[in-house]
C-alpha cells in the first residue's frame, strides 16, 4: 500500500499529535496513530465508505469511533491547524473538494418546481375517489347484506 506520510512528516506531525492528546481512558488503541492518520487520508483520497477500510488501517468500526472522538473533542482540528502553522510541513496533502467530487440533489439546490405550459406546477392532480364524485362516503368494503325474508 501507498502512504502519504512520510517519516520526515511524521517527525514533525508526532508531537503534534501527542500534544494535542487528552487524556485517555481504557485501552490504548490497537492502531497507532499514524497508521490512523493514513487510514483517514485513505478515506479521503480514495472516497470510500467506512466498511470498506482495508484492515491494516484497523476494524472499521473501531477507526470511525476514534475519527468521532477526535471530532468531537477538537483534537482533528487543533491538530490540522497546527499542522497548518508549521511552514515544515508545506508537502502536507492537502484535501480539495469541489462540485465534481461532492453532487447534490436537484431538490437540495432550492430551485423552484417545474411549471407546466400553462404556468401551474407540473405535478398531476389528484383524481380523488368515485365514491367523492358520486356523492356518497367512501367505504373501505361492501356495505352490509340486508336480510331477506
Amino acid at each position: 500500500m501507498r502512504y502519504m506520510i512520510t517519516d520526515a512528516m511524521w517527525d514533525l506531525l508526532e508531537p503534534m499529535v501527542r500534544a494535542k492528546g487528552l487524556s485517555r481512558c481504557g485501552d490504548k488503541p490497537k492502531v497507532p496513530d499514524r497508521q490512523f492518520l493514513e487510514g483517514l487520508l485513505y478515506l479521503a483520497r480514495c472516497g470510500l465508505p467506512w466498511r470498506d477500510l482495508p484492515g491494516e488501517f484497523g476494524a472499521w468500526d473501531a477507526a470511525y469511533n476514534r475519527f468521532r472522538r477526535w471530532v468531537a473533542r477538537g483534537r482533528l482540528d487543533a491538530l490540522l491547524e497546527a499542522a497548518t502553522e508549521n511552514p515544515d510541513l508545506g508537502e502536507l496533502p492537502r484535501l480539495l473538494i469541489d462540485s465534481t467530487i461532492v453532487r447534490a440533489h436537484a431538490h437540495a439546490s432550492g430551485a423552484p418546481r417545474k411549471k407546466s405550459a400553462s404556468g401551474r406546477s407540473a405535478r398531476p392532480k389528484s383524481k380523488g375517489s368515485a365514491a367523492a364524485a358520486a356523492g356518497s362516503r367512501a367505504r373501505s368494503s361492501p356495505s352490509r347484506p340486508t336480510r331477506t325474508r
